[in-house]
């Protein structure tokens, strides 16, 4: 007797083959296990033997991409769902398809849209904390947000941006918003909004924004709050800014800084496989594949790079969706902030490559503003979060970032995404991984003794921030003689170039 041979089945979780008629239906089971048979040996041949590590992820993303694309669900006639829906609806949803395919076409590059347009307004849906911009340069504006209490700690937060996004994720939405809830718990919240870079800014670099950018909004903090102590806050490519700064500072013995605190951002770029950094030549030649050429790197490129991480749930099923169903996405103020992006000036961007790939910072440090700036000089104590399900920064180099610094770190893991475990207000079913004590050198024996904190990090940083943020002082205004008050926050360079967002989900 010839044994039935055994069927493959997709990952746990895989909700491109959530319909019934692919265990159903003879020809949808056929076309599946010719697919996950193809997928394996696509995967499987991107394991070469004697391939050097970053080589090998470099095919190993090359074929997954492949793989992806050429999912029988990408495929109109062999999409059981579409095929249903077409057929329920005598064509309608074909119809809507077609029109959707084609105002995608004129208006988005030919890309799926992953919400309708203008489903939201700055200052109204998004960003729509008060505060005044207090402070503007030709890269940056820096905006102090109105107290929300009679009295604040004395110590100040600045909040720096990744460089490729518009920084109010940290302001997303009301009930959603980091600076929103810090306002609420009695601190004083500025946060730095990054200019879109046109011809007048390609030619700046790290030196440029570290000096005109965290330097300097820490200058303007200083003088409208009169204190010499400010919680330093990055976010992703953000927190190589915060880094940066905090050793600068020690560098000199410079006690201007009261904390750290890093939200998916890793310092240490050490690959935990090899032990070694990526190497900045392959880096570099990786992003000059993506990325093309030119004084700026577009944000659009950038934010398909960042897709394809992810393809499946951020292009895939978005075209399954709106060009096959006829069905555009709800509306989501995470998706509308990510497609928010920016252009990064290519000195800023290769110098970043550099530094990442060779893992200057962590190593023999990094020379800016006149001082050698090593990770470990960074004295603080420091906050760090990192998300489990992190597709950009995995939470692992997060970690041995914390545990590169000089000072005491705590470390908190989000059962989230990259951008998902920065949107963590208090509520009932929000947790977090965390564990007392100094970090071990293996983050998988960090996460063995962690255990399950049954609250938002949001609620255990603002905890953590106000054992060191000194006495509580009358609510500040915004703005002072030197820095006065000017619009009304979000301000006039989240708008971008053109006096418009990036984003089609986004009103002007």
């Amino acid at each position: 007797m010839v044994p039935t041979p055994r069927l493959l089945s997709p990952e746990p979780g895989d909700s491109r083959f959530a319909d019934q008629a692919w265990n159903s239906s003879r020809l949808h089971q056929a076309l599946l296990q010719a697919y996950l048979v193809s997928d394996a040996l696509v995967r499987k041949a991107a394991t070469v033997p004697g391939v050097s590590a970053p080589r090998r992820r470099q095919l190993e993303f090359a074929a997954r991409t492949l793989s992806d694309a050429l999912a029988p669900t990408n495929f109109l006639l062999a999409n059981p769902t579409a095929v249903r829906a077409a057929i329920a609806s005598h064509g309608a949803s074909l119809v809507r398809g077609a029109s959707n395919f084609l105002d995608d076409l004129a208006h988005n590059g030919g890309r799926p849209a992953k919400l309708p347009s203008g489903s939201f307004r700055l200052g109204q849906d998004l960003a729509a904390t008060p505060g005044r911009v207090v402070y503007r340069n030709d890269l940056m504006e820096v905006l102090q947000y109105e107290p929300q209490t009679r009295q604040v700690y004395t110590a100040p937060l600045l909040l720096l941006p990744a460089w490729v996004n518009k920084y109010y994720i940290y302001d997303l939405a009301p009930g959603r918003s980091l600076v929103e809830h810090a306002t609420r718990q009695g601190f004083t919240v500025f946060a730095v909004s990054l200019r879109d870079p046109g011809p007048d800014q390609a030619g700046h670099g790290l030196e440029d924004y570290f000096a005109d950018v965290s330097a300097r909004a820490l200058d303007v903090v200083e003088d409208i709050c009169g204190t010499g102590g400010t919680h330093v806050v990055g976010l992703c490519a953000g927190g190589l800014l915060a880094g940066l700064l905090t050793a600068w500072l020690a560098a000199s013995g410079e006690q201007r800084a009261a904390t750290l605190s890093l939200l998916m951002a890793g310092l240490d770029y050490t690959d935990p496989e090899t032990g070694r950094p990526p190497g900045s030549t392959e880096l570099l030649r990786l992003a000059g594949f993506l990325l093309g050429g030119g004084d700026l790197v577009s944000g659009r490129r950038i934010g398909l790079v960042f897709d394809l991480l992810r393809a499946n749930d951020t292009l895939w099923k978005p075209l399954t969706r709106g060009w096959f169903q006829g069905d555009r996405p709800a509306p989501f103020d995470i998706v509308a902030w990510s497609e928010d992006g920016i252009a990064v000036t290519r000195p800023l961007f290769q110098e970043s490559m550099r530094l990442m790939g060779d893992n200057l910072f962590a190593r023999e440090g990094v020379v800016l503003g006149g001082r050698r700036l090593r990770l470990a000089d960074i004295s603080l104590d420091a906050f760090v979060v990192a998300s489990e399900r992190d597709h950009i920064v995995p939470w692992e180099s997060v970690y041995l970032g914390a545990r590169s610094l000089g000072g005491t770190a705590s470390f908190h893991l989000v059962p989230s995404g990259h951008v998902g475990a920065v949107i963590n207000p208090p509520q009932p079913k929000a947790t977090h991984l965390g564990r007392g004590g100094r970090l071990p050198e293996d983050p998988a024996r960090w996460l063995a003794g962690a255990h399950v904190r049954p609250e938002s990090w949001w609620t255990a940083w603002t905890r953590w921030l106000a054992r060191r943020s000194g006495p509580r002082t009358a609510a500040r205004a915004c703005g002072n003689q030197h820095h006065p008050a000017r619009e009304p926050a979000p301000g006039v360079y989240v708008h971008g170039r053109a006096g418009s967002t990036g984003s089609r989900g986004i009103l002007p």
